[in-house]
């Protein structure tokens, strides 16, 4: 009976250890399964960069998502590689954008967020997304500092001018045109093209300082116009022509989720140059305004490129359409804003209080 009772206790015993064994060898693959895991998601893996944040965030312009990718990749580029684990290490990665401007910074950060934020799945880039969120907004906070002080920053000092030098800048140009006889070519050559597009987008901006709004904008006439759908306008920015008069349609800009489509009347003397433009240019209803000599459309970053290489070459100035926003609207502005800031030191109150709770219609 002894031995019975033994043998059954032993046998319990065995069990009992093979059982505490499986809990251990179950618990150590659990454990292993999940640190693969962790060390899977901590890894940061895009194959396509553009895909991913495409995919994440559907309503993003296929421009913007583009502009992404080309600072992504200009970051591996700084850090020689092809992967992304460099992001994992952010004090790195601000000393490689030391020297860069804090704006050009702030949109490397944007970049990367973006990144982050389509690669985080389960939530395993939460904690590196707000260290980047946190230096991303110093920098925000940094800008919006600089530009309510009113004041032309460092970087913008150099190539800011007074309006008075980009009209003469124009006049130039226009004497070039007379100069040259382009206007009675039958065949232009490509810096016959390219003054009449310097010309012609200098002449634009100085009287409707717009963003490159005039990339990939088409000509039309009011007929057309009138039965295209809302389909066929989403996305495209069109010069509507009639006989006697013009407007703009803008259904593609960086506001436009707020704002919506605008309608703006071309001045009468801007009119006469974008008709004289068309005419050289032999542009139909349909086509693409703005083209380069080989008739291919102008990018947003073609028309930036090509405002600087025009100011540059007669202003020794990189003058781009911020840049003119800035300095048409100062012209415009400024001395009425300096006024306004007097007014509301006198009055105790700040310029936002003064313009929505004091200043009032007739």
């Amino acid at each position: 009976m002894f031995n019975f009772l033994f043998s059954i206790t032993s046998q319990i015993k065995l069990l009992t250890d093979m059982l505490t064994f499986i809990k251990i060898f179950l618990n150590y693959f659990y454990l292993k399964i999940n640190l693969n895991r962790y060390y899977i998601n901590m890894s940061i893996k895009s194959n396509d960069p553009s895909a991913d944040i495409q995919k994440a965030r559907p309503k993003l312009k296929a421009t913007t998502v583009n502009q992404y990718e080309i600072q992504l990749k200009r970051l591996q580029k700084l850090f020689d590689t092809e992967g992304w684990d460099f992001l994992k290490n952010i004090d790195s990665v601000k000393d490689k954008l030391s020297d860069k401007h804090f704006t050009t910074s702030r949109n490397y950060y944007n970049s990367i967020i973006v990144l982050l934020m389509a690669l985080n799945h389960d939530e395993a880039h939460d904690d590196l997304i707000k260290k980047y969120v946190t230096v991303r907004d110093s920098l925000n906070e940094k800008y919006a500092e600089e530009q309510s002080s009113g004041k032309i920053s460092e970087k913008q000092k150099n190539n800011f001018v007074e309006l008075s030098e980009i009209q003469k800048m124009i006049k130039t140009m226009e004497n070039e045109i007379k100069k040259e006889k382009i206007k009675k070519k039958e065949k232009l050559t490509k810096n016959d093209i390219e003054l009449l597009n310097g010309y012609t987008i200098f002449s634009f901006l100085i009287r409707l300082p717009t963003r490159n709004d005039m990339s990939g904008m088409q000509l039309i006439g009011k007929t057309q116009y009138n039965k295209l759908s809302d389909k066929d306008k989403k996305d495209i920015n069109y010069l509507v022509r009639e006989k006697s008069k013009m407007f703009l349609v803008l259904n593609e800009y960086k506001t436009k989720s707020k704002y919506g489509e605008k309608k703006i009347d071309v001045p009468k003397d801007l009119e006469k140059i974008l008709r004289m433009y068309l005419r050289l240019t032999k542009k139909n209803n349909g086509d693409i305004i703005f083209t380069n000599f080989k008739g291919e459309p102008i990018s947003r970053n073609g028309i930036s490129q090509l405002l600087i290489k025009t100011s540059k070459h007669y202003l020794d100035k990189s003058i781009s359409s911020t840049m003119m926003r800035k300095i048409v609207l100062s012209d415009k502005f400024a001395e009425v804003n300096e006024e306004k800031q007097e007014m509301a030191h006198i009055t105790g109150h700040d310029v936002s209080t003064m313009d929505s709770v004091y200043i009032k219609e007739k």
